[in-house]
This record gives C-alpha cells, sequence and structure tokens, in this order.
C-alpha cells in the first residue's frame, strides 16, 4: 500500500498529547501545520503514522528523506520521519494533505518528499518496527526519548469511546 501525508484532526492530537504522551508534537506553525506519513506501521490493529520533520540529521528512531543536491548531484538529506514519535490514528481522524493548497515550490518539496518515502516503503517500516519494540519498553523508551506506544493505544481507544458518546 502506497504511503500519504495526513493532516490530523487537532483535537485528537491535543488528547494524545495531553493525556498519552507530552511528546507528541505540536501541529500548528506559523507557516504550515504539521503533517504526517502513514501508515508507517499497522500493529494490535492499530495503524501508526510519523511526523514529516525539516530535522535532518541521521538519529536511530529517524528515516531521512533524501533528494539530490543540485551542485554534486550527491543524495542530500531534506527532511526525516521520527518514528520515536509516531502514534496510532484512526482514519476518521485523517485527512489526506492537499498539495494543491499550498505554494509551487512547497509543493515540489512535498513531491520530492512522498516519493522518496514510496520508493523506501519496506525500509521505512521496517524502522517503524524496530522503533515500536523500543518504545514498548521502558528502559529503552527512555534511553531513545521514544513516545509510550502502548499508552497511546490505550488513549486512542479512549478517544474513540468519548467520541462516540
Amino acid at each position: 500500500m502506497k504511503l500519504k501525508f495526513y493532516e490530523v484532526d487537532s483535537e485528537y492530537i491535543k488528547y494524545l498529547k495531553e493525556n498519552g504522551d507530552d511528546k507528541i508534537p505540536n501541529i500548528e506553525y506559523e507557516k504550515h501545520k504539521k503533517f504526517f506519513c502513514g501508515i508507517v506501521l499497522t500493529i494490535n490493529n492499530f495503524n501508526y503514522f510519523a511526523p514529516v520533520s525539516s530535522y535532518n540529521k541521521k538519529v536511530h528512531t529517524s528515516f531521512l528523506i533524501m533528494d539530490k543536491d543540485r551542485e554534486s548531484n550527491e543524495l542530500k538529506p531534506i527532511s526525516s520521519l521520527r518514528f520515536s514519535f509516531m502514534f496510532p490514528c484512526p482514519i476518521e481522524y485523517l485527512n489526506q494533505k492537499d498539495f494543491s493548497k499550498e505554494d509551487k515550490k512547497y509543493q515540489v518539496l512535498l513531491r520530492k518528499e512522498l516519493h522518496y518515502c514510496n520508493t523506501n516503503r519496506e525500509k521505512i517500516k521496517k524502522i517503524a518496527n524496530e522503533v515500536y519494540q523500543l518504545g514498548v519498553k521502558e528502559n529503552t523508551r527512555k534511553k531513545f526519548n521514544i513516545c509510550d506506544f502502548k499508552k497511546l493505544e490505550e488513549k486512542c481507544l479512549e478517544y474513540i469511546n468519548l467520541k462516540e458518546k
């Protein structure tokens, strides 16, 4: 299944951040709303989404998104998927990112990022699974600054139940 970029309902993010894990990223920024790549992992009947970040340094819990440098023609990091901050999200709290609402230069960047992610889907799913395994153990979660995925899964279900009432 192809990866896509999504925007996530602000109320859902706020709920997870306040009740689940404060490592969940802020999504409101001056120029753009933070968006997420998914589905990077499906585990325990939860679909996980990872933030796309401008952070472009290699860390154990992320995947660098690369592009060819115009001058050197070498691959250079342009952004990353931050698996340490991924979270489960029901499909009803997602909207596929509409690139056409962005300026042309940003659209080009988004398309490059998404293309690179789709070219590397298997690697992304493998890293997401490895980070998930680190995040379910307290000692490795703290060592690598990873969200508490089990608690986020609990809070995801709790949020669904609150909304159904």
